[in-house]
């Protein structure tokens, strides 16, 4: 084998026609990274949905015949004739027992650095341990040894099974109802463009209703997905809603074994359909905080953020691992598209896409003047991504919080954090505090010494290197924060594919080769693993009652497929917003506790709450002023029953008139009887009453 060029072993990783699984998912992500570009076109234009509709029907056309006319003219593929493997690199490491022994070691030392540092307390340590370490056994196992492939396993039965997994988890997704409040701004995207689709794409707010406002975060123009849904509204007459909860959820979840399966394809050919099978049982398996990765996946799934993570980022791994291991202009095309088709499903794909395909294809190169040139062909994949970013940082792509970044400035002030601040509550934020959180870090620090010779092991080593010494850097965290992330640092961890690397730790011992006997006990002990992970790491798992989600309230629950939304004994707080919108015209001023008022602009033809949301409101500070923006969100606390400073009972009074509130939703509680008098006195009558809430509507 040529150094950094093909696979060592006579079969392609990808020999002979692609199973129909792999041709779905090239499929769609086609299909999508030309809607991207479509609508990314659309937004800068000014365009609206129609012509946006328009533009993309004449370029699918135009890019369905093309590829007609070339698959005619392309000469039938040859089955790949299985030769002898080329000569490997001979170096010391090639004996299987001095392997062994390192590994060993490899093993010993990682879990010592994951379970005797003291992250809590120097979380720095614990960086240059894991940097030492990953970076002595990629100069090891990466740079001394060529990448080494084969062929996949093939037949009916992996690909059955693995549409049933797809079916399942599509299933599982339909049944489970984990509600969240990032609704109120994604799915309200879509709900502007089917009831305006004259209008221009993503021109300015439309949850607040107040002429001139632009998004709260500009960068979401980048995103693709949300108009799609709302083009599906319009074109069938399907709610928004239904459209996101339903149909894209079901979809999403089919595709996610799909998509990993085409990564462990590569990564474990033998036994792909079970690093597939462990990987969905750590999704279902660990719930722990709300912002680990399970927590993004099935009880998510209808969201892009979690389309990128689970969807679209496996198929840009993939595609890179393709292109690295046999370049060509059809593959590099394809790596291109993986990453358009990410961004449109998530702003984060602008730095987290170029990082996943720049790290994969180092998985399959060694450092030799070929393999840098390759890398450098293939990081001008990312160049769209990349070039779209740099068009959005001309203007002001970030809109930190301005609340938060005064706090900030004030806090830097006062005592400057130390290095690793932002790292370490990243890891408590994502990983939480528990044995998931030693069993990640195990997994991140040793579980490259667990796999064979083979592109897993080098996945394992080079991924999480690259992320400890860029965007895990405790050096670095506060320019990543104002640079990339904004005040969301612990999205880092979505470049690092915990849940994968945990399934190719957890089917490890199905590499045993030899007697059947060996096999067997490779089997047992791959089993026993996924059952001890699934029982003693997490505290609860994803589907459990304690998994409960933030900002809304109500609990996680099981059954029949329903819309992802709040319920409860009573009237729930999604039917109090369906009953403030059809109280009053389409477009007037309401009032309601923000848990309720952030559902109020996914309905169509929707009231406009004065707060959506806090964290979307705070982003207009500059342009409301100070006291607009305060008037807002002490109305709002004050109609939720919240303790506030003296003087809130007379903003409230004077806020009715002042923005024109049509109809408010009062919660019952101590204050609610000094409530209902003002607003009795301004003309406002009580139209509807329950347990917890009533309904006010002017007359």
């Amino acid at each position: 084998m040529r150094s950094g060029s093909a696979p060592e072993s006579g079969s392609a990783p990808d020999a002979g026609a692609r199973p129909r699984s792999a041709r779905v998912c090239d499929a769609a992500c086609a299909g999508f990274a030309l809607f991207t570009l479509c609508s990314h076109a659309a937004v800068a234009a000014g365009a609206s949905l129609r012509q946006l509709l328009l533009l993309f029907a004449l370029l699918l056309a135009a890019a369905l015949g093309l590829a007609g006319v070339l698959r005619r003219r392309e000469p039938a593929a040859a089955p790949a004739a299985a030769g002898p493997p080329a000569p490997a690199v001979e170096t010391l490491l090639a004996r299987p027992r001095v392997e062994r022994r390192v590994r060993s070691a490899g093993l010993a030392f990682g879990l010592l650095v994951a379970l005797s540092v003291p992250w809590h307390r120097d979380v720095v340590e614990l960086w240059w341990g894991m940097v030492l370490l990953l970076g002595v056994a990629s100069l090891l196992f990466v740079a001394l040894d060529p990448p080494r492939t084969e062929a996949p396993a093939r037949g009916r039965g992996p690909e059955r099974a693995l549409w049933l997994l797809g079916l399942a988890a599509a299933l599982l997704t339909l049944a489970v109802h984990r509600p969240d409040l990032d609704d109120s701004f994604y799915v309200n995207v879509a709900v502007a463009a089917a009831d305006f689709p004259g209008r221009a794409l993503l021109s300015g707010d439309t949850l607040h209703g107040i002429p001139g406002l632009p998004l709260h975060q500009p960068i979401y123009r980048v995103q693709s997905y949300e108009i799609l849904l709302g083009a599906l509204s319009w074109l069938t007459g399907i709610p928004a809603i239904v459209c996101f909860h339903w149909i894209a959820a079901a979809l999403a979840a089919l595709f996610v074994p799909l998509a990993w399966a085409e990564l462990f394809r590569l990564l474990t050919p033998r036994t792909w359909i079970f690093s597939v099978a462990a990987l969905l049982l750590v999704l279902v398996a660990a719930g722990e905080t709300h912002r680990f990765y399970s927590n993004f996946a099935f009880v998510r799934m209808w969201q892009g953020k979690s389309i990128y993570l689970f969807v679209a980022l496996p198929l840009v791994y993939s595609q890179a691992l393709r292109f690295a291991l046999r370049p060509g202009v059809r593959r590099w095309l394809w790596l291109a598209a993986a990453q358009v088709a990410a961004l449109g499903l998530s702003s984060s794909a602008l730095w987290a896409g170029p990082a996943a395909a720049l790290l994969a294809m180092s998985c399959a190169l060694r450092p030799t003047r070929r393999g840098a040139a390759l890398l450098a062909l293939g990081a001008l994949a990312s160049v769209y991504v990349l070039a779209v970013g740099w068009w959005l940082m001309q203007g002001d792509i970030a809109a930190h919080d301005p609340l938060l970044e005064r706090a900030r400035v004030r806090a830097l002030r006062r005592v400057p954090p130390p290095p690793g601040a932002e790292l370490s509550e990243a890891f408590s934020s994502v990983l939480g505090t528990g044995r998931l959180h030693l069993v990640a870090l195990a997994t991140l620090a040793a579980g490259w010494a667990l796999q064979g010779r083979g592109l897993a092991r080098r996945f394992a080593l080079v991924l999480p290197l690259g992320v400890w010494l860029v965007l895990l850097n405790p050096y670095l965290g506060r320019w990543l924060e104002r640079s990339l992330t904004g005040p969301s640092y612990w999205r880092v961890f979505w470049a690092l594919p915990v849940p994968a690397l945990l399934a190719l730790a957890l089917t490890a011992p199905l590499q045993a080769q030899g007697s059947p006997a060996r096999r067997r006990a490779g089997q047992l002990a791959a089993a026993g693993l996924c059952l001890a992970f699934a029982l003693g790491a997490p505290r609860y798992s994803v589907l459990a009652a304690e998994n409960r989600p933030v900002e809304v309230r109500g609990e996680l629950r099981l059954g029949w497929p329903d819309l992802k939304v709040p319920r409860s004994l009573y009237r729930s707080d999604y039917e109090w917003a369906r009953a403030l919108n059809e109280s009053v015209p389409a477009g007037a001023t309401v009032l309601a506790p923000e848990y309720i008022a952030g559902w109020v602009p996914t309905f169509h033809h929707h009231a406009h709450p004065l707060v959506a949301r806090e964290a979307y409101l705070r982003k207009f500070l500059d342009r409301l002023g100070q006291p607009a923006v305060r008037q807002r969100r002490v109305m709002t606390h004050y109609v939720a029953g919240k303790e506030l400073d003296t003087g809130a009972a007379e903003r409230f009074r004077d806020g009715l008139d002042r923005f024109g509130v049509a109809a408010v939703c009062l919660a019952v509680t101590s204050r609610a009887p000094e409530a209902r008098a003002i607003l009795s006195e301004a003309g406002f009558e009580r139209r509807l009453e329950g347990a917890e809430h009533e309904l006010w509507v002017r007359r």
